[in-house]
């Protein structure tokens, strides 16, 4: 159980809003499940590879981020940074719906975005005003 005792004011922090939070809100279930996971992925990084999933009950879409455990240098700090993802409510913030976790990985589950890399536009791009940065941003 880890603790985390952050609170900010949505007033002082620009509308982010962090309630206190003691322990990581796994799910018992396996994501397999829960989620019918795409095979092609959306994106990788160096930590995993983030694919489409779908709700079996619901049939609402998610982003699934599938993390080798043995990548994660510091699960203590891994687990916190899910505990404030799970807690912070913002419109602007990627939100964090379901953390999974089996023997060899744990899985994200968040909300999707299709909009694309960002680094894929500005090397598209080349260069963008204030403007369209804002705009891109908003």
């Amino acid at each position: 159980m880890l603790d985390h005792q952050t609170t900010a004011n949505p007033d002082e922090r620009g509308g982010f809003l962090i309630r206190k939070a003691t322990m990581i809100q796994k799910n018992t279930r396996q994501i397999a499940d829960v989620y019918k996971m795409g095979k092609k992925p959306l994106g990788t990084g160096a930590f995993g590879v983030v694919t489409k999933g779908v709700h079996k009950v619901t049939g609402q879409e998610r982003a699934i981020k599938t993390v080798l455990k043995k990548k994660i240098k510091n699960m203590d700090r891994f687990k916190q940074e899910v505990i404030i993802l799970q807690e912070l409510d913002h419109p602007n913030v990627l939100k964090l719906y379901e953390y999974f976790e089996d023997e060899k990985n744990v899985y994200l589950v968040t909300e999707l975005c299709q909009g694309g890399e960002l680094f894929d536009r500005i090397i598209q791009e080349e260069f963008f005003s204030e403007k369209e940065a804002a705009r891109l941003f908003k």
